[in-house]
């Protein structure tokens, strides 16, 4: 038995933050429920898809204390469609739950929480502490990169990287890689890689905030974030990620720089032409100016020139152009360097940060 109330936008937030993971209809039943824990000032909610574990923590008035799960679609669309105000949650020793808001009523039937799996344990762990907006810039920065395909599975993660007194983190899917770097003071004995699966970056993504600080607690098998109201549980990938390093050319013969939302919107327009992943975009570097150009067989072309800083010699290098938009709209920069060497070799794009994009070019038939 348990009794709360707590006010809807709290409620609603809360529930928001944790409904995400929760799969559909095939799953556990039990997968599809919110554990509710009112005990102290608080109300503590988790859904687990058993992966993947997200607690929301709300503030609220606990009449008697208890612990049930409800389903949590069911709850939160009951929750979003009443006025804002309090609402009163009262769950019997049957686990049926009545929630009284205003003048509506809704009744739901739930299900013991012994039957809930249970959260990880954070004993032994290795600690880090980063700003949110660096966790979710740098995130920002490579997870676009991290592979689709269901047969790469390490490289459906992101790789961070705790070693030389930086966080490295690293997204590739063997045709790009994006990698970013973060000064992060951290004792020589927590260095270590883990790779962090691409649900668990989603969700990141979607709850990290502007202010305050993320703990990351890391173990052999699960790493843990504690960011202000929400913990994120998560099991790590085993698999151990390919040598990222290999592939970044050591040197290049030409850095030629240009206006990042230019070529941004060149390869924008240009790309109406590129119908499907046969199509590609070419990029023809000459003194003074790129040329962009696109072209689909009895269908049409386009071309857009954008003025470079470049002395050298003519290069044609054909790219995926979404691949090329992609680091482009992870910059924040005015200005973006591409290092490269001829038509065939990969290209590298840098900015002003500790941040690199290295492009694999199409073969030009």
């Amino acid at each position: 038995m348990m009794k709360f109330k707590i006010v809807r936008s709290r409620f609603l937030e809360g529930l928001k933050s944790v409904q995400n993971i929760v799969v559909g209809k095939g799953s556990l039943p039990i997968l599809q429920n919110v554990l509710m824990e009112a005990n102290g000032k608080e109300l503590r909610m988790t859904t687990t898809d058993l992966d993947i574990s997200i607690r929301s923590i709300c503030e609220c008035e606990v009449i008697e204390q208890g612990n049930s799960t409800l389903p949590v679609k069911l709850l939160f669309n009951a929750v979003a469609k009443v006025a804002e105000g309090e609402i009163e949650v009262s769950i019997d020793a049957h686990e049926r739950a009545e929630i009284n808001a205003g003048n509506a009523k809704f009744k739901l039937a739930g299900m013991p929480e012994s039957e809930f799996p249970r959260l990880p344990q954070d004993e032994d762990a290795f600690a880090y502490t980063i700003p949110q907006t660096t966790l979710k810039e740098m995130l920002r920065k490579v997870s676009y990169a991290a592979s689709q395909d269901d047969t790469r599975r390490t490289l459906k993660g992101v790789l961070m990287s705790f070693k030389d007194e930086k966080l490295t983190m690293v997204a590739t899917d063997g045709r790009r890689l994006a990698l970013v770097e973060n000064e992060n003071e951290f004792p020589k004995d927590s260095e270590r890689d883990i790779v962090l699966p691409s649900k668990a970056v989603s969700e990141l993504q979607r709850s990290l905030g502007g202010e305050g600080d993320v703990s990351l607690l890391v173990q052999k098998s699960q790493i843990c974030f504690k960011l202000g109201g929400i913990i994120i549980y998560s099991k790590l990938m085993d698999d151990v990620y390919p040598n990222y390093r290999q592939v970044i050319p050591r040197e290049t013969a030409e850095q030629i720089e240009v206006d990042r939302q230019l070529l941004l919107d060149a390869l924008d327009r240009v790309s109406v032409m590129t119908i499907d992943e046969a199509h590609s975009t070419k990029l023809i570097f000459e003194s003074g100016k790129l040329t962009v150009t696109s072209a689909a067989s009895d269908i049409g072309e386009a071309k857009d020139v954008v003025p470079i800083k470049y002395a050298g010699e003519k290069i044609e290098i054909m790219f995926n152009p979404t691949y090329v938009m992609d680091a482009l709209k992870a910059i924040d920069d005015d200005m973006v360097t591409i290092h490269i060497n001829d038509g065939h070799s990969p290209a590298v794009i840098k900015c002003s940060i500790p941040f690199l994009y290295v492009l694999m070019p199409l073969r030009i038939n």
